[in-house]
């Protein structure tokens, strides 16, 4: 049932969606002239089989391909080259759940080592949720230690050739135009891509292409283009958009990559971590047929005719309505779609459930005003992934009061970020 529940969602959310945003990048590339494109793992899972699809029925000249690689494999080999500063604001960044331990995980500091620092740094509990002033504390000290130091960047040159070999096996140094793209948000993942090739003396052109991006990435790191928002544009889009439900959307049948290695024959692989649950395995290749199955049959308009403004239209209307206004057979459905924000992704938590609602109280606009102007964090549980897929779950009456508050807290957060 649910599974046919998913094969439907994709079918009819998923496919539109993910379809009008990859004619979106292949016009974008076509326009460019860019031969050769890469869909970065795993939010380009599902659109680099579109991609695959349209470029071959409308008979365009671009390789579409897939690159397999995370924030944790790009991020690792790089530290060691980057600011040491720059290794540090990446490595102790905040985020909705964060704990000695998993500050260290993104080190790939575990066992011995870590207990070695747990005691240098004076670490009761490595498992303690941390508050953003016990955060900064012990980011403080963490920055004063010569042992986690010494470990990041013995970690990161390690990790360092197999990846570069990786990039090169993939062609990366083939082209003087590499060409991306991925969901978005930070234009992160270029920025790591970009100084792994400046390294190796790469003195092409990066461009990017993502369906939003929240902060204004740097001039140095190529030329990032947007689909659907950007820090400056797309406010009404950006007010009913949720990026934790989006990556949902775009979930991928397989795990995580975590680095790189060489198989017996000495020929460089991708390393993965273990991969989704059974059942989640089959959630998602439901979503992912569900959506194929559309793109297969909405092909017929010639890819010429692509016309960007009225893509945006039709975009927005199935993403407000899916994101803002889910049904509670959506919302349901969505939560066995676990969602990490870490890098390393040691931990799952649900997008939405029955037990989240009691956290509903801390996103009423007057509580957080008043904690916005008194500097007071909120009490309860922690952040929400999707607050309106909570909504969802409650009962119909409460249903519009909750989505006024969220609504109208979002859309003050947007106009004073301008």
């Amino acid at each position: 049932m649910e599974q046919e529940f998913m094969h439907n969602y994709g079918k009819d959310i998923v496919g539109p969606v993910m379809l009008e945003y990859t004619r979106w990048i292949l016009s974008e590339s076509v326009k460019r002239g860019i031969k050769k494109l890469y869909f970065l793992a795993r939010d380009g899972y599902l659109l680099s089989k579109i991609a695959k699809t349209i470029a071959i029925k409308q008979g365009l000249d671009i390789d579409c391909r897939y690159l397999y690689c995370s924030r944790a494999s790009l991020r690792m080999p790089s530290y060691h080259i980057i600011p040491t500063e720059e290794m540090y604001d990446i490595l102790l960044l905040g985020g909705y759940y964060v704990t000695p331990k998993s500050l260290l995980w993104r080190a790939e500091i575990e066992g011995e080592n870590a207990s070695l620092l747990y005691k240098e740094l004076e670490i009761e509990d490595e498992n303690a949720c941390l508050n953003d002033q016990e955060l900064e504390e012990l980011r403080g000290k963490i920055k004063k230690s010569e042992l986690y130091y010494n470990l990041v960047t013995e970690a990161s040159k390690n990790a360092y050739k197999s990846t570069i070999d990786y990039f090169r096996s993939e062609g990366l140094f083939d082209t003087d135009h590499v060409a991306i793209a991925d969901s978005g948000w930070t234009g992160s993942m270029q920025r790591s891509l970009r100084q792994l090739l400046d390294n190796e003396g790469y003195t092409g052109k990066i461009t990017g292409f993502y369906f939003g991006m929240y902060v204004s990435p740097k001039p140095e790191d190529g030329e990032y283009c947007t689909y659907y928002f950007s820090k400056s544009e797309g406010a009404k889009r950006k007010l009913y958009f949720n990026n934790n439900l989006f990556e949902c959307m775009l979930s991928a049948p397989h795990p995580m990559t975590i680095g790189y290695g060489y198989d017996e024959g000495g020929k460089v692989r991708p390393l993965f971590a273990e991969n989704h649950s059974k059942k989640m395995l089959e959630l998602i290749n439901s979503q992912i047929d569900g959506a194929l199955e559309y793109t297969s049959g909405a092909l017929e308009v010639p890819f010429t005719d692509y016309n960007y403004k009225r893509s945006l239209k039709r975009v927005y209307r199935l993403l407000k309505r899916a994101m803002v206004k889910p049904t509670r057979a959506e919302a349901n459905a969505l939560s066995d779609f676990t969602f990490c924000d870490d890098v390393t992704e040691k931990y799952r938590l649900s997008l939405a459930s029955d037990e989240m609602k009691k956290s509903l109280k801390n996103y009423m606009l007057i509580g957080r005003v008043l904690r916005k102007l008194t500097g007071k964090k909120q009490s309860g549980e922690a952040q929400l992934f999707w607050p309106y897929g909570v909504v969802s779950l409650c009962p119909k009456i409460l249903r519009p009061w909750y989505r006024f508050n969220i609504t109208l807290w979002d859309f003050l957060k947007i106009k004073l970020k301008k």
